[in-house]
């Protein structure tokens, strides 16, 4: 009898002991969960011990909160004694780009900071690759595409072959337009030529701040004419230094004092898992691969065209 009891109290702790380890796996995946999803910020232990940062800008470049936040602890981050922006990205619109910009000259103000551009860095995604000092791209590399562009519909005519009449009602001629159910008109063309033209001169005077003195005079004509460079091209007319990858990005580093050989690179995420995904779904559904260029139709887009 006192086997059996002495038996079953062995069984029962066993059980116990078990389902407290079955507790802990569950948190401990619920919590990698959320992780995955949600992301993390640097303070969440993304880091340990001193690193050379790797971030990656992908995709259309729009206003990112939980980006501006990453990149804001980066800055602030001591173990973080580099990073390193791998870009690829058409452009996006012009206010994300330009608080891109922003973010990467403030982390660029405390520690070295160098671009690496993919497949393509044109119009925003050359926007933000000036924040850094020194801009590595590949010989094929797609980038340049200085300029704005803004695109509306109109379906007027359309409606007129379906028998649709649009009638719209505003307090001035100016309101709302242009608008795809209303005609253009000279005054409407003009102030929006005007809107472009005040961004050009924005996009145009930034990158003559930051590469002025590195643009050949020869490519000075053609550089801000919209016109898109291959890496060898751009190398030519001054606007990145060098053509590589990543050896290239980390002996720029190692110029700069930063120990390459002891210090590890770590990928951190600038932007989150869910939005990551919902991306590579939408931009694989017809019509609305291109929605997510634009918060509306008429923001005016950095992007190559």
């Amino acid at each position: 009898m006192s086997d059996n009891l002495a038996a079953l109290i062995y069984l029962k702790d066993k059980v116990h002991k078990w389902k407290n380890i079955a507790l802990l796996l569950c948190v401990f995946s619920t919590l990698l969960a959320i992780k995955f999803i949600f992301g993390g910020s640097l303070s969440d232990g993304l880091l340990d011990g001193d690193c050379i940062a790797s971030i990656k800008v992908e995709g259309v470049i729009l206003e990112d909160d939980f980006r501006s936040k990453t990149l804001k602890e980066l800055a602030e981050e001591k173990s973080v004694k580099a990073v390193i922006v791998n870009i690829d990205s058409p452009g996006g619109g012009i206010v994300g780009s330009e608080i891109l910009f922003d973010d990467l000259r403030t982390i660029a103000a405390k520690k070295p900071l160098v671009v690496i551009m993919g497949s393509v860095a044109a119009s925003g995604g050359y926007m933000a690759a000036v924040a850094s000092d020194y801009i590595i791209a590949h010989n094929g590399t797609l980038t340049g595409s200085i300029g704005v562009l803004m695109e509306s519909q109109e379906f007027t005519e359309l409606a007129k072959k379906v028998g649709v009449k649009f009638n719209t009602y505003k307090s001035a001629p100016l309101k709302a337009s242009p608008s795809p159910f209303e005609k253009s008109t000279p005054l409407v063309d003009r102030v929006v030529k005007e809107t472009i033209a005040d961004s050009y001169q924005f996009f145009t005077d930034l990158v003559r701040d930051r590469r002025g003195a590195k643009i050949n005079k020869e490519f000075a004509a053609v550089v801000f004419d919209g016109r898109v460079f291959t890496g060898r091209q751009a190398l030519r007319a001054g606007l990145i230094d060098e053509i590589g990858g990543k050896d290239q990005a980390l002996s720029y580093l190692e110029a700069n004092k930063i120990n390459v050989k002891k210090l590890p690179i770590h990928e951190i995420e600038i932007t989150k898992k869910e939005e990551k995904f919902l991306d590579k779904f939408v931009s694989q559904i017809p019509f609305f691969g291109g929605a997510k260029t634009a918060n509306s139709n008429h923001q005016i887009m950095a992007i190559m065209n």
